[in-house]
């Protein structure tokens, strides 16, 4: 079954109304592990595991009676369509409807949902994606992601593109793993797939509104339809979001950390003839929010008493919640996002079976922050941040050969341009020099410009030769030609207090700086598949992550050489199964990795000759081991009753990191360099288990749904140092939901009652920091608990 399919029509609705309705709607995946917020009549029939990307369906036994049965989805993982079960690679999907009714609507939220993952959330631009502990890496505007992130087949420049509302969304899929035959560049860890519901030819419309505590409301809608008969089709579909803040300013009793978001997608089908399809898509997303406020959460060494005497020292609050709910600043705390761009995709098949596909593409990114960048309540730093314009542009054109024969493949080129234009300003204030320590910042404001642009270009294939009907193997090649270039502009200091201000951070003009790199990517693996319900395979694969240049002014003493980054390299194995038991009311994934990295990209410290002190800075710190288990088991053991669990653990260690940064307690030790080799990676939880529930009943004409979920991660370190007072404490989160759908007239209605966060538990969405010249910590707080209500009608 693929996504969109219907397949309710094996089912039994209790109004007629509301079958004629849902035939036309998209039927869920996974609605049973996400769905928190107004359930879909589809998502209660059909809910399913979240972990499996497969969702249960109703259809009847030989007595006639009612039982339950996991029916698989499809997806693209090989850039062919084909059933996920019998895809060689470690893959979790999410349904849209699913993401939707959660109220999953932002990057951060696939925390709860996708195994092996933690994606952390400091502001639009300082945004990760990790899978299997790789990708935890510090904002940096010249590092790639070590997670491609794809929006329908469009390769995303930087994580922070995604960082927008998912609306009409049709699947969210995770390809775990060095992904780089296919889909390219800087996938050593994996690849997130973002795809969005297309045009349809049958007229349908959808509106949704959403309030709950903390002043939030939603309003989404969508509508789609023929425009010119069975020729073109269109569909436009639109979200609106604000959201009350829950972080409070106890210097001026603000709540920060809300948000105001809106969006819009319009897209055009057109298919003349059976055998080509051209899709148009075009969207745009703003987003002001009076966001991204840290709080304090390590106090440092001897109970934080460096901090409270250089807090009483220059006269400032000290604001510590165990909570994480309280911060206390002086000044303004704003993000604003302008993003969006479009596509083209055409698809040609020949009476042969040969797919030609064309995808063209360009997004633009548009960010600016105002900061109080001293977290004080004193106007030390008044603002300091890097407003980003990103612009990219994109072409591929991809051959896949008829399926079905003893070889097939696919094959194809690929283009991509970036253009970033950015600026990094800081803006002190009067009270700088008690803070910093050098009294000649008082009152000065610096700027420094950064150019980057990047060409790449590759050519790849991969064929599956299928040695009997047991046996297959596959082999793909991709060779990725790269060429850089960077200028760091650094402009004169204006206010302070000259000559000494000049010679902290005088004029700089690097020049143009270039590098050119060439990667290659592949992979081998074998797939035996003794009988329809098992596969077994094993696999190994090679990928890359670009190398860079640094837009940053080199420490004080060093040549523009010292800005320069190797490409980080992963060689990963995998070995694994998929099966369907008991006629397929029951699922069980499993499969182990181990992945090498190689010239890892992340922090680290560099001796100025000129001033002889040490300074952080991105460099290649050595080697990376991660490796573990992964199982994915989701169950329909009775009528109404869908169980599901999705778990991993995942040891990532640095195997070598030589002169990494310092904890607080290493510092206040009197240490300088520290050697973190053998330790944890930052951001990387051993265990993750989400396990879900979920039951539906029918009650005369109407179908009631009750579910919960639950989101536990363990313990990991927060801040890149590993230091003790920035680990976090393992912690779950709960969500539930109560529904009840029905029919009326030609529409279909739904009605949710929701709670996310339900215990209130305390959580971490963004990074702990390493250690400031306080030597504390702080981080980005998850939020705490909501409840509101959902309506939904389907036309």
């Amino acid at each position: 079954m693929r996504l969109g399919v219907d397949v309710l029509s094996r089912a039994q609705p209790a109004h007629p109304a509301v079958l004629t309705v849902l035939r036309r709607c998209p039927v869920t995946t996974i609605s049973a592990l996400l769905a928190l917020a107004s359930p879909a009549y589809s998502q209660a029939q059909d809910a399913a595991a979240a972990s499996s990307g497969e969702a249960p369906i109703v259809v009847a036994d030989a007595d006639g009676g009612a039982a339950r049965r996991l029916e698989t989805v499809t997806v693209m993982a090989r850039r062919r369509e084909e059933n996920a079960q019998d895809v060689p690679i470690p893959i979790a999907a999410l349904d849209g409807d699913a993401l939707s009714s959660s109220g999953q609507f932002r990057l951060e939220d696939l925390n709860r949902r996708l195994p092996s993952t933690n994606v952390q959330f400091s502001n639009p631009r300082q945004s990760s994606i990790a899978v299997r502990g790789l990708g935890n890496n510090p904002a940096n505007d010249a590092l790639e992601a070590s997670v491609g992130v794809y929006l329908d087949n469009v390769y995303l420049g930087r994580p922070g593109m995604a960082n927008l509302d998912l609306i009409d969304i049709d699947q969210v899929a995770l390809l775990r793993g060095p992904q780089g035959t296919l889909f390219g560049k800087n996938t050593t860890a994996g690849v997130l797939s973002i795809t969005t519901r297309q045009p349809s030819f049958t007229p349908e419309a959808q509106v949704e509104a959403s309030i709950a505590n903390r002043d939030y409301y939603q309003t989404r809608a969508a509508i789609s339809g023929p425009l010119l008969g069975d020729t073109l089709a269109g569909r436009l579909s639109f979200a609106k979001t604000s959201k009350g803040g829950f972080v409070d300013d106890i210097t001026d009793g603000r709540k920060l950390n809300d948000s105001d978001r809106i969006g819009v997608r319009g897209q055009l089908l057109y298919q003349p003839f059976d055998s080509l399809s051209v899709r148009v898509i075009g969207d745009y997303n703003e987003e002001h929010s009076n966001c991204c406020a840290s709080v304090l959460y390590g106090l440092g060494p001897n109970d934080g008493a460096l901090v409270r005497q250089r807090y009483a020292a220059i006269g400032a609050t000290l604001a510590y919640d165990p909570d994480f709910l309280t911060t206390t600043i002086d000044a303004r705390q704003r993000m604003e996002v302008r993003q969006g761009g479009g596509s083209v995709e055409a698809n040609w098949e020949s009476t042969g079976g040969y797919k030609l596909t064309s995808v063209t593409a360009y997004r633009s990114w548009w960010f600016t922050p105002t900061n109080d960048a001293d977290s004080t309540n004193l106007p030390a730093i008044i603002n300091a941040g890097q407003h980003v314009n990103d612009e990219q542009w994109s072409q591929e054109l991809r051959l896949a050969s008829p399926s079905g024969g003893p070889i097939d493949y696919v094959a194809g080129l690929y283009y991509f341009y970036q253009y970033q234009s950015n600026s990094m300003f800081t803006q002190y204030g009067p009270a700088a020099g008690a803070y910093l320590g050098r009294a000649f910042f008082n009152n000065a404001f610096t700027n420094t410009n950064q150019y980057l642009h990047t060409d790449s270009g590759s050519v790849f294939g991969q064929a599956t030769w299928h040695v009997t009907d047991r046996w297959s193997l596959t082999g793909g090649v991709r060779e990725i030609f790269e060429d850089k270039s960077t200028r760091v502009q650094r402009e004169a200091p204006i206010g302070g207090v000259q000559p000494a201000i000049d010679a902290a951070v005088g004029p700089f003009d690097s020049g143009v700086l270039k590098r050119s790199d060439k990667s290659t990517a592949a992979l081998l693996s074998a797939a035996f598949q003794p009988n329809p319900d098992w596969l077994w395979y094993a696999s190994v694969a090679k990928g890359a992550k670009s190398g860079g240049i640094n837009p940053a002014v080199p420490n004080p003493g060093l040549t523009v050489d010292s800005l320069y980054i190797d490409p980080e390299r992963a060689l990963d194995y995998e070995f694994g199964f998929k099966s369907s038991l008991f006629e397929r009311r029951l699922q069980v994934n499993a499969n182990l990795f181990w992945t090498d990295v190689d010239d890892y990209q992340a922090t680290q410290l560099q001796l100025s000759p000129q001033t002889n002190t040490y300074q952080q800075v991105l460099s290649n710190i050595g080697k990376v081991r991660t490796r573990g288990i992964e199982t994915e088991i989701s169950a329909a053991p009775v009528t109404g009753l869908t169980l599901a669990v999705a778990a991993s653990f995942n040891d990532a260690k640095y195997r070598e990191y030589r002169d990494a940064p310092c904890s607080a307690e290493a510092i206040a030790a009197g240490r300088t360099l520290c050697d973190l080799s053998g330790d944890r990676v930052v951001g990387a939880p051993q265990w993750i288990v989400n396990p879900s529930v979920s039951y539906t009943r029918h009650l005369g004409a109407f179908e009631t749904t009750a579910q919960a979920d639950y989101a536990w991660r363990s313990s990991f370190s927060g801040a890149p140092d590993n230091s003790q007072y920035a680990d976090v404490d393992g912690y779950g989160v709960l969500n539930a939901q109560l529904g009840i759908a029905g029919g009326l007239s030609q529409a279909a209605w739904h009605l949710s009652l929701w709670s996310r966060n339900l215990l209130n538990k305390h959580y971490v969405i963004g990074g702990v920091t390493g250690a400031s010249q306080f030597l504390t910590y702080t981080l980005y707080p998850g939020e705490p608990r909501s409840y509101g209500a959902t309506v939904r009608v389907d036309f």
